[in-house]
């Protein structure tokens, strides 16, 4: 009989160079080791986008205290919206940033009086503001060969719009129990030293 740390070393051992591989839908792919390098093809996000709700505007004009709200900037909008001057656009969590806005105040922090924002706590320049690639870059190497898919890489793969992925094969594995007092199941015991093999449906 072999020891089992000596079987151990020769497993360890085998070098196995043309590894299977197949492709599997996004939701399959969980629990797989990954056969391919996961590189982002675009910035996220990819232009400046609201961390919050707020209103976005020039910070040069927040010493005014007071700023007209020009327009409503929804998140999913492609709207164009400009931000002049004394002026400030509401904007929600997600939405694209003004042009010509730089700060996004949040709606805690002013008072809505007829149609403009009373500022009642002030905020640094580039506030709530989620610069482009601020989440990743093009051409970084997100997930990289080799590394086991899970709920986070599998996140990871939707926001890159990837359907499916490369992954290896799992090993088909067998497992042999035995022994002269084996009996496997439905067979007949002829005698009482006979035991049912039980332990290769538990492992």
């Amino acid at each position: 009989m072999m020891h089992f740390d000596e079987s151990i070393k020769l497993l360890e051992a085998i070098e196995i160079e043309n590894l299977k591989t197949k492709r599997v839908s996004l939701m399959e792919a969980q629990g797989f080791v990954l056969a391919e390098d996961i590189v982002a093809d675009h910035n996220s996000p990819e232009l400046p986008t609201s961390a919050m709700d707020g209103y976005a505007f020039k910070h040069e004009d927040i010493a005014l205290g007071r700023l007209k709200i020009a327009s409503i900037n929804p998140a999913g909008s492609d709207a164009k919206e400009i931000v002049n001057n004394e002026e400030c656009i509401k904007t929600f969590t997600g939405s694209l940033m003004p042009e010509g806005a730089d700060t996004l105040i949040p709606i805690e922090n002013v008072e809505v009086v007829d149609s403009s924002i009373v500022i009642h706590e002030e905020v640094p320049c580039g506030f709530s503001v989620r610069e482009t690639g601020e989440n990743y870059a093009k051409g970084q190497l997100l997930i990289p060969r080799g590394e086991v898919v899970d709920f986070s890489q599998i996140g990871v793969l939707a926001s890159l719009n990837i359907p499916t992925v490369l992954v290896y094969q799992k090993p088909i594995v067998a497992i042999l129990s035995t022994g002269s007092e084996l009996l496997d199941i439905g067979e007949e015991q002829t005698n009482d030293s006979q035991i049912r093999s039980s332990n290769n449906y538990t492992i």
